[in-house]
């Protein structure tokens, strides 16, 4: 028996929705994130309600282009009187 593939519908997601794979081009924000679940917020905001996703992300290499903010984000909560 053959089977064929059906073709799949792909839901277009409505205008205004942040983005949800890794963005293109260079960060024109290094502090804020431009995809994942985490999409549209800061660095800093990450230190404070999800610290281990910023720890992961620093060491994944989707994170590379965030690891200087996120160096100095985590710098400065380790040594607060920089």
């Amino acid at each position: 028996m053959t089977r064929r593939n059906k073709r799949v519908s792909v839901a277009i997601q409505p205008p205004g929705r942040l983005p949800v794979g890794p963005g293109l081009g260079p960060v024109l924000d290094p502090a804020t994130l431009d995809f994942g679940h985490h999409a549209g917020r800061t660095i800093e905001e990450l230190m404070r309600i999800d610290p281990d996703y910023l720890v992961w992300l620093a060491r994944h290499p989707v994170g590379a282009r965030y690891r200087a903010e996120i160096a100095r984000v985590l710098d400065r909560v380790a040594d607060p009187e920089r």
